[in-house]
């Protein structure tokens, strides 16, 4: 999968290195937590940031293709037999969301579509700041999800961006021998907010 994305943002360079489009970065905040892993997750605070273009389509269209290091995940809401403080758990991916969007106004634009991603690596944060490599605890590499959101700019080239993401059906846990656990279709949601900033090709 990895290789899938590597080439898949090559070429999309190449194409766009050809074409009238517009660069830009972006990074900002991930609200997330996932459905079906555990019975009673909470929130994590995460980041995000990364590159997207811009190609036109239309007056009131356009493609808005990103490459983005996005950290997922969930909080553990239960009390644990020792009263410890829970862990959060961070799921670190590489995100290509392939974006469909309608300009509104000259300001404001609505997005959608799909979001692929990369589980890079899974990591079990305490509140103390020690962490534990679990990737082995989450088997699935390879995400799906639906993204709907609104931007809108600020001034010329700084906008503002919040974003649903509606992971699909793609997570499950399993234990120390590798016998899956919990609900066998898990999946990841967050909410994001951000900051975008275009630069001129």
């Amino acid at each position: 999968m990895r290789k899938f994305l590597l080439s898949l943002s090559l070429s999309f360079i190449t194409y766009c290195s050809n074409s009238q489009v517009t660069f830009g970065l972006k990074s900002g905040i991930n609200i997330a937590t996932t459905k079906g892993l555990i019975a009673f997750p909470k929130n994590k605070i995460g980041w995000y940031g990364g590159g997207f273009a811009i190609i036109p389509i239309h007056a009131k269209f356009f493609l808005q293709p990103e490459l983005l290091y996005s950290s997922k995940g969930y909080g553990v809401n239960q009390r644990n037999p020792y009263n410890a403080p829970n862990p959060n758990y961070r799921f670190n991916y590489i995100c290509l969301p392939i974006l469909a969007a309608y300009k509104i106004d000259k300001k404001t634009s609505l997005l959608f579509g799909p979001e692929l991603g990369y589980l890079m690596v899974v990591r079990e944060v305490f509140p103390d700041g020690d962490n534990l490599n679990v990737s082995k605890s989450y088997p699935p590499k390879f995400d799906v999800g639906l993204d709907i959101g609104i931007s809108y700019k600020i001034f010329n080239k700084l906008g503002i961006e919040v974003r649903y993401n509606y992971g699909v059906n793609t997570l499950y846990a399993v234990d120390a021998v590798g016998n899956g656990y919990g609900i066998p279709n898990g999946a990841n949601r967050v909410f994001q907010i951000g900051l975008n900033y275009t630069l001129i090709k």
